[in-house]
């Protein structure tokens, strides 16, 4: 459980930084019309991530059957939140929805990286 909670202080250390060296970039290129949506899309990276994360230690306490039915309701759950985020965005023409959108995948390109310096370390 302590890799768990390591693991997850870490990708939350990962998430933060990167989300705060892109917008510098964004900040330093001039790319303001960017910042706002590279923000709140992060942000909401961040919180996808704990949600994930709390959820996944819950069903660790549970029997194998109730675990897969408490994970897929989560899932089910945070993807209404990502969609009715997206939704209530999409109601600012000031927040540019592409840079919100790469803000969600953040994560993915955090993934990325991982495998890509655990597999160079080899």
């Amino acid at each position: 459980m302590e890799a768990f909670y390591a693991y997850v202080k870490a990708t939350i250390y990962k998430l933060i930084g990167f989300t705060c060296i892109v917008a510098a970039v964004l900040f330093a290129g001039g790319w303001w019309q960017y910042m706002s949506g590279w923000c709140i899309g992060s942000g909401l990276n961040i919180v996808y991530f704990f949600m994930l994360s709390s959820r996944s230690v819950r069903a660790l306490k549970l029997p194998p059957p109730q675990a897969a039915s408490f994970i897929r309701g989560g899932a089910v759950f945070r993807l209404v939140f990502i969609c009715l985020a997206v939704i209530v965005i999409l109601q600012f023409p000031s927040i540019s929805l592409g840079a919100a959108v790469a803000g969600i995948f953040s994560y993915r390109v955090l993934v990325f990286a991982d495998v890509l310096t655990a597999r160079l370390r080899r």
